[in-house]
């Protein structure tokens, strides 16, 4: 009788353990976009995986979007790196494409647009590719027009690199 109760109990426990997983995390998978929220939204990135996926809803009205990007630099020495923000519209047309660039210090760009009605927008990020490990710390702010939501990676820290000799 004791395992009759204790089995539909542990799959219970694995479903509801699997639906509190944290929302708060990025996706990498380009068809199931985490949401956006607004305020600051922050996350690191490596280039061992292809990007990073969002989605948000905003307009109609003015929404502003401020980007900042902090690379990790090489075995804990700068190195300048690039860290690509494209924006695409629910149909999959390209909206826009930014690129910022950090060599030790946080980068940051500005964009912003007037909707004229309300529309997903989708936003992948990814890092340049290369031999070595390279990405950073991002920080995507929004703001004006955009629907509310709770922001992603409220407790994420800038990710640093070891350094390649030890005190």
């Amino acid at each position: 009788m004791p395992r009759m109760v204790l089995k539909p109990a542990l799959r219970l426990l694995f479903c509801i353990g699997g639906l509190a997983a944290p929302a708060s995390a990025q996706s990498t998978d380009p068809h199931h976009q985490t949401l956006l929220g607004a305020g600051v939204n922050r996350a690191n990135i490596a280039n061992d995986v292809r990007g990073h996926y969002y989605s948000f809803m905003a307009g109609p009205g003015h929404v502003d979007v401020e980007l900042a990007f902090k690379e990790m630099g090489v075995f804990g020495r700068p190195l300048p790196q690039h860290l690509n923000f494209d924006f695409w519209n629910a149909d999959g047309v390209r909206l826009s494409h930014i690129e910022v660039l950090s060599q030790g210090s946080i980068a940051r760009r500005h964009t912003d647009a007037d909707l004229p009605a309300r529309q997903r927008i989708n936003l992948a990020v990814s890092t340049q590719w290369g031999a070595i490990k390279v990405g950073g710390y991002y920080e995507i702010e929004l703001k004006g027009a955009v629907e509310a939501a709770a922001p992603v990676g409220a407790d994420v820290k800038p990710a640093e690199p070891e350094p390649l000799v030890r005190p």
